[in-house]
Order: structure tokens, then sequence, then C-alpha cells
């Protein structure tokens, strides 16, 4: 929430770090998540002023971070997400996991990009994020009950993908 006084420069520099880590989980490239965020927040800072005083701004810029990413991805010339190329030393130091697990990581990435763009969304930030899904909604969208059905379709598919259990 926006407290009482609080200004778009103590925002940006409370929820860039995140903000950036869950952009170079979408994108799966450092280069495009820095342009991402500095474009998230060049449109944040140009409608804080229209920002309601009561409104959840960590969901807010989500939601424009997330736009941002949607974008980017849209005017890619590949239809897979670099995520799926991305270093394994870089997603093993974003899953915390260790040198054995770098193979699984790898898969999972790919799987990711696979995902239509709003279940790669809503499962990011649910799993990395640790939103909730009313505030998955209001960054990418739709209900919570809309966020709590991209959440467990995309698990579906890297289950099933990933030969963990059923499609």
């Amino acid at each position: 929430m926006r407290g009482p006084g609080a200004s778009f420069d103590q925002l940006a520099e409370r929820r860039r770090p995140e903000i950036l880590a869950y952009l170079v989980r979408m994108l799966g490239n450092r280069d495009d998540a820095e342009d991402a965020c500095q474009e998230t927040f060049l449109r944040a800072h140009a409608a804080f002023g229209r920002l309601d005083g009561a409104a959840n701004t960590r969901a807010w810029l989500y939601r424009i971070a997330t736009n941002t990413a949607l974008n980017l991805a849209r005017g890619r010339s590949r239809r897979t997400s670099r995520l799926a190329e991305t270093d394994p030393d870089t997603l093993a130091g974003m899953a915390g996991a260790g040198v054995e697990a770098r193979e699984d990581l790898r898969a999972v990435g790919r799987t990711v990009a696979t995902l239509p763009p709003r279940q790669r969304a809503a499962l990011m930030l649910r799993c990395f994020e640790g939103l909730d899904y009313a505030d998955i909604a209001a960054s990418v969208g739709g209900t919570a009950e809309a966020a709590r059905a991209n959440v467990y379709q995309a698990v579906r598919k890297l289950r099933a993908a990933l030969g963990k259990g059923p499609a």
C-alpha cells in the first residue's frame, strides 16, 4: 500500500530489486530484464500521480512489469522464451539449487518457456514472488479465480512435460 507521504523514489528504491528479479525469471536474460525494468519504472513514474493512495503498489508494479515483459516477448522474432537458453549457473542461482540440478533446471526453463504468457506470469508471481491470488489477478488482469486456474494449469503442464504426473 502507498503510505502517506510515500514518494515514487522510495517506492522504486524498495521494489526495484524484486521487480528486476521477476523480470529476469520472466525473460530469462538479464539485459532484457534490465531494459524491461527501466521501462516499468518509467511507466510507473508517469502514472504515479494518478495512483490511488490506498492502492496496492506492489501489485500495481507487477502489473506494469508483466505487461512490459509480455510486450517485449511478443516483439521477439522467436516463438520460445530465452529462459530455455539461460546459462545453467544463472538458473541454479535463481532457484538456489546446486550443480547437480542444472539439467533439471534447464528442462524446467525450456518447459516454462512454452507456457502461455498469462500462465507463465502467474506461475512466476506465485512461486517466485510469493504473491497471493488476488495480487496475481491485479498484476496480470482477471480475477483471483482465473489467477488460481492459470497457476494450476501451468503446474499441471510442467508436471506432464517433466514426466511427473498427468497432463
